[in-house]
């Protein structure tokens, strides 16, 4: 008979920005996923470049949620609390997650169980973005209990995503879709991105590019806009120097006629050529706290809008291929001579 082992993650910042109408929404939306990801079958490696193993992992987020719920006592909505939470510091934005994983042939190790709880909440990531952008965030994170200070956790923002949500639904442009959550986590699971460490087919490389984005935080320069115009490539394969018309038609077959407010194109093209060309200026990395955003918007080099744009442009397309079962997109050309 075998045990299970429980991975504690603590989360100094973990609610993400919601207007009033939107808090309800989220904090809903994190109960159905609490109760989803309580008890579910996982693939996962058991060690970078190891072999891939069956699992059974189970998300314990009741104080997430707890937390949210406080939140939208103490302010009515999230991004009020988080503004509060600067000057309150009692007005807390803290919580702990769990990560319950067992194994059926045998109790998986220390090293074995950090591994499968670290690729779960990359997977539970991924899945949240592209179900309802921005509606987690993971900062500030450690782990604790025995054995955790050998293992360092990994931090995600919720700025990117949310301001693409909001992006889409300004400009009208991209569609965003209402997916259902057994649906995006059984795609990503055909995926097998949770099975390897080293993407090798053109999708799992736009999902462990959209972890890395998640990992930006407040400077949105030409490296960040470099990692969305490269999935945006990967995507709609096609790879284009010095045009982007190939890119924008194949868009529009997808998704219907560019809105031009929400064209972002030609900023994060220009971006990447400049990265390139080492024509972009580098920035210091700042200091990040609550006056950085806005201090860094006046910064020329710093590119936000195209940046959520841009994202808000990747969600739709993979929501597109989870919509219709797909993993990739396949574009041929023809010719006929009359």
């Amino acid at each position: 008979m075998t045990s299970s082992v429980t991975i504690q993650l603590q989360v100094g910042s973990a609610i993400p920005p919601g207007n009033e109408k939107e808090t309800p929404e989220i904090i809903e939306f994190w109960r159905q996923v609490s109760s989803f990801f309580a008890d579910l079958p996982f693939s996962a490696q058991d060690r970078l470049n190891g072999s891939s193993g069956l699992y059974r992992v189970g998300l314990n987020a009741e104080q997430l949620v707890a937390a949210m719920e406080n939140a939208r006592d103490q302010s009515d909505s999230f991004s009020r609390h988080r503004l509060a939470h600067i000057e309150e510091p009692d007005k807390t934005v803290a919580c702990s997650l769990s990560v319950t994983v067992s194994a059926e042939d045998h109790t998986p190790g220390e090293e074995e169980s950090y591994q499968v709880a670290t690729v779960f909440i990359q997977q539970l990531v991924m899945a949240i973005n592209l179900l309802r952008p921005g509606a987690i965030q993971l900062l500030d994170t450690r782990f604790t209990g025995e054995g955790a200070h050998r293992y360092e956790a990994q931090n995600y923002d919720s700025r990117i995503f949310y301001g693409a949500r909001k992006a889409s639904q300004e400009h009208q442009w991209p569609p965003l879709k209402t997916l259902s959550l057994e649906e995006v986590w059984s795609w990503l699971e055909g995926t097998e991105s949770s099975r390897t460490d080293t993407a090798i087919k053109s999708i799992d490389k736009v999902l462990f590019t959209l972890l890395k984005v998640a990992e930006q935080r407040h400077e949105y320069s030409a490296r960040t806009a470099l990692l969305v115009m490269y999935q945006l490539e990967m995507l709609l394969e096609c790879r284009q120097i010095d045009s982007l018309t190939d890119l924008r038609h194949r868009t529009a077959m997808i998704l219907g006629a560019f809105s031009d407010s929400a064209d972002s194109l030609s900023e994060l093209h220009e971006a990447r050529n400049g990265l390139v060309m080492a024509s972009v200026p580098v920035h210091r990395p700042p200091l990040i706290c609550h006056t950085t955003e806005n201090a860094l918007r006046q910064q020329f080099g710093q590119h936000h809008s195209a940046v959520e744009s841009g994202t808000a442009l990747v969600l739709a397309l993979v929501q597109d291929l989870i919509s219709h079962g797909a993993q990739r997109y396949r574009f041929t050309e023809t010719m006929v001579r009359d």
